[in-house]
């Protein structure tokens, strides 16, 4: 899985760099030298995972390295994805005046050139704005969203209840103690009856980021916090993982249910879908939902949205997940959406059950953007529907 996700990586990356050269560097008027200084901090950009991978220790998602580092490297190859998409969009048309050109049987001009080295400019300035404007709004800490959700089956005794999300911390270079600190303040003062972690926890072993996520111990709630893992737990180290995150009061639920809220209420979660790749137990609902109380309304939690036709078969009223980090780039959530079945974030209908996908409460340090995405702390109401 790992060689997998690195090659795929590095097409990408090779992808960008090619792309870029050949459309932004090679039409410019200047020496082979300079074009290879450019070159080689094309490359640098293009290739950062890899890089930081090399200097970063064996954690190929989470380096160990100073923040500052990371943070550089990540403004870098952000400015770069935005101008490769934004050169694509200019390229569109480019070619549709070329198109407009051939029609009326006209050459380009030395001006044609000119003009398109000055719009790459302008553009290369606009996404270093975008990618400086979006580090800082995937950086924040996120503000609470509320949410009513009306399901089926709630008893009298559960209207109301409010249950708080958080979704992909992901503790790591980037998201330190304090930040991890502040999301458990906004979250206690929300003063919720459940708090559920889907998923996400962390990038990076125990003995490097366990202290970042100290604070949420002191998370509080009525009935419990509980929790399930991500997919960036079994990189992390997954065992280690779930003997550490208990010892911070949080019931993981691993292909289980929990009473939380009497029988009003129950709490099912399941393992991510990549463990069946790391030869893990994969995500099995039935037997999440085994021997469960028929009355209470039924909440499950996973942390990919994908698993949602086949919650809504097994009568789960309500799913919670996280994963899609909201599409990160307005405009792009739609591509995100494409790969976890057409969910990317909010509330949903499938058939009977709801589902809502949360845009999360931190960022993945690899790519720590938000341009028209906030992170969010999730308050939702349960009322009957």
């Amino acid at each position: 899985l790992f060689l997998r996700k690195r090659h795929m990586i590095l097409i990408f990356g090779a992808l960008l760099a090619v792309y870029v050269f050949c459309r932004a560097i090679l039409p410019l008027k200047l020496k082979w030298g300079w074009k290879l200084l450019l070159a080689a901090l094309l490359a640098v950009a293009a290739f950062k995972f890899h890089l930081l991978h090399l200097f970063g220790g064996p954690m190929f998602f989470s380096p160990v390295l100073p923040e500052d580092v990371l943070l550089a490297a990540a403004w870098l190859f952000s400015v770069l994805f935005l101008f490769f998409f934004l050169l694509l969009a200019a390229d569109v048309a480019r070619a549709l005046y070329l198109l407009v050109l051939f029609c009326l049987r006209r050459n380009r001009t030395e001006r044609f050139r000119v003009i398109g080295n000055r719009v790459n400019v302008v553009l290369l300035v606009l996404s270093a704005v975008l990618a400086t404007v979006g580090m800082i709004g995937g950086t924040r800490v996120p503000q609470v969203k509320e949410e009513t959700i009306a399901v089926n089956r709630l008893p009298e005794g559960a209207d109301g209840l409010k249950v708080a999300v958080l979704a992909d911390l992901h503790a790591d270079g980037i998201t330190r103690e304090d930040r991890i600190r502040k999301i458990v303040e906004r979250t206690n003062a929300l003063n919720p009856d459940i708090v559920v972690i889907a998923g996400d926890f962390v990038d990076g072993s125990v003995s490097e980021h366990g202290g970042d996520l100290r604070p949420l111990a002191d998370l509080k709630a009525r009935y419990g916090v509980f929790g399930v893992p991500g997919n960036h737990e079994y990189y992390s180290g997954y065992e280690e993982w779930m003997e550490f995150l208990p010892t911070l009061g949080i019931r993981m639920l691993l292909n289980e249910h929990a009473p939380a809220g009497g029988e009003a209420v129950v709490l099912a979660g399941v393992t991510d879908p990549v463990a069946g790749i790391m030869g893990k137990e994969e995500p099995d609902i039935s037997k999440a939902l085994k021997d469960a109380p028929e009355k209470g309304v039924r909440i499950l939690v996973s942390h990919q949205p994908r698993l949602a036709r086949e919650a809504a078969a097994h009568g789960v009223d309500l799913q919670v997940s996280g994963h899609t980090h909201g599409g990160m780039i307005a405009g792009v959530d739609r591509l995100v959406a494409r790969f976890n079945e057409g969910f990317v974030s909010g509330l949903y209908t499938v058939g009977n059950m709801k589902l809502y996908v949360s845009n999360g409460a931190g960022i993945w340090n690899g790519f720590p953007i938000r341009i028209g995405v906030p992170s969010e702390i999730v308050l939702t109401r349960l009322r009957k529907e």
